[in-house]
């Protein structure tokens, strides 16, 4: 299992950087959208004497029929696509999971801002039901860590107003599970000992929304809920067996 984690980290760092060949080499001749805007997040924290936080921060994104480049979402290019079935890379950024500065409990414990490098595939069972899944790799050498993400959406009408009700399942192994809630052994303190939680899994839902003001400028929304398994929850840094998030934006597509 560790050889094939290993060599699929391999695989998937070697697409990442091949991506911007990739999307320079392709994406001249289509259609392309530019779209700025808006986005205010607020979330709960799960950490020892932390707070829930928000921030307001930009939303920019410039999309081709293969190319998308997105302040929040990295550079991704999509290799296949017959209208059900999509294959796509990307690299991505990833914020840290929190500043050591953020309580007095973290204090001594650094985290740092990392990319990710990511396989994509998804498939439309229905009109409205989609199932995706996800694998990505850190690419930055601070943890070295492997993800996988299994979703299934399901678009929901609403009086007119569309919903997608999305409900899956992270897998973190033991390196990305210890950077986000486990304490090494040079972060030991007289109120915080050792900890790794070994490989975590996380089921979550999530509700995303969007409503036009005109043909050119969108509302949205979403809502995501994370639930923690006993395993990162034993962590002596984390206080909560949930998280949750909501992010509010406003866009306007050129």
């Amino acid at each position: 299992m560790g050889f094939r984690i290993m060599e699929l980290s391999r695989i998937i760092a070697l697409v990442a950087t091949a991506l911007v060949s990739f999307a320079s080499a392709g994406h001249t001749a289509e259609k392309s959208k530019l779209t700025v805007g808006l986005v205010a997040v607020a979330g709960s924290s799960i950490y020892l004497n932390d707070k829930s936080r928000s921030a307001l921060m930009p939303s920019i994104s410039y999309k081709t029929e293969t190319v998308t480049i997105s302040f929040e979402k990295g550079l991704s290019y999509k290799f296949f696509d017959d209208g059900k079935a999509t294959v796509s890379g990307a690299v991505a950024p990833r914020l840290r999971p929190y500043r050591s500065s953020y309580s007095a409990d973290l204090s001594g414990m650094k985290r740092t801002n990392f990319y990710d490098g990511k396989l994509n595939a998804s498939y439309k069972i229905s009109r409205v039901l989609t199932t995706r899944f996800e694998i990505a790799t850190e690419l930055t050498n601070k943890f070295n860590g492997t993800a996988a993400n299994l979703s299934l959406s399901q678009f929901i009408p609403v009086w007119r107003q569309p919903f997608i009700l999305t409900a899956g399942v992270k897998w973190y192994d033991g390196n990305r599970s210890n950077y986000f809630y486990g304490v090494n052994s040079n972060e030991v303190s007289g109120a915080r000992t050792q900890y790794s939680p070994g490989s975590s899994t996380l089921p979550y839902v999530s509700i995303n929304t969007f409503y036009p003001l005109t043909k050119r400028t969108n509302l949205f929304a979403n809502v995501n809920v994370n639930f923690l398994p006993n395993n990162v929850v034993n962590s002596p840094i984390v206080t909560k067996k949930s998280s949750a998030s909501l992010l509010l934006g406003l866009n306007y597509q050129f």
